[in-house]
């Protein structure tokens, strides 16, 4: 599966999905191609759901990656979550676990249903005054 990313402003969401083997120049695309895209917006937040991914970074230097990475996305204010598998290999993890305390405002998970619930949380359920009681699909109503 090709990596893919989905900026969804209706939504207010930024979600990625990596399912394949990549190679940290792909992964250098993907990322410039989201930071370039006009519908870009930092507050966002961001969903990467990396289950399946695999990185092949035998023959790169990781080191351009991580600075590129923390150099565009640390100063977001938009969370992130970051989705893992159990098929991942260690050093994947705890290299996914490194960058995410590097960068801040990121939490990773191995369940895709708790990472948006974090997500939610975080960037939605303050954006609503606690005398408002709205589900989605109804009209708001003060109590």
């Amino acid at each position: 599966m090709t990596p893919a990313y989905h900026i969804s402003t209706d939504d207010g969401l930024i979600s990625i999905q990596i399912a394949s083997e990549i190679d940290l120049t792909d992964l250098y695309k993907l990322g410039k191609s989201i930071l370039t895209s006009a519908a870009y917006d930092p507050e966002l937040p961001l969903l990467m759901d990396l289950r399946g991914m695999r990185l092949d970074w035998q023959d790169e230097p990781v080191e351009p990656f991580v600075r590129f990475a923390i150099d565009n996305f640390s100063e977001r204010p938009g969370s992130m979550a970051a989705v893992i598998d159990s098929e991942m290999s260690r050093e994947l993890v705890a290299g996914i676990y490194w960058l995410s305390c590097a960068v801040g405002g990121t939490e990773v998970f191995d369940d895709y249903d708790q990472a948006l619930k974090w997500l939610i949380r975080r960037e939605f359920a303050s954006a609503v005054p606690a005398n408002v009681v709205r589900f989605p699909g109804t009209a708001a109503t003060a109590s």
